[in-house]
């Protein structure tokens, strides 16, 4: 009787499904978004309708964009 054979592991590395640039993107909109969370009206979501909180969103990030 044969012991039973494994598959072997690949030698080569996978190369990443995403590029760098997309990775540094992310990075860039996450901290936009923490940033955007500490002002209370879109962190609590105080606005009824979605076209509201979608112009409240726009509006705080380009007052953030001109911020900086």
């Amino acid at each position: 009787m044969r012991p039973p054979q494994w598959p072997r592991k690949r030698q080569t590395k996978q190369s990443p499904k995403n590029p760098e640039r997309f990775n540094t993107n992310r990075n860039v909109v996450e901290h936009l978004w923490v940033r955007l969370k500490e002002l209370r009206a879109l962190a609590t979501r105080y606005e009824k309708t979605a076209s509201s909180f979608k112009s409240i969103l726009c509006l705080a990030a380009a007052l953030d964009r001109f911020k900086r």
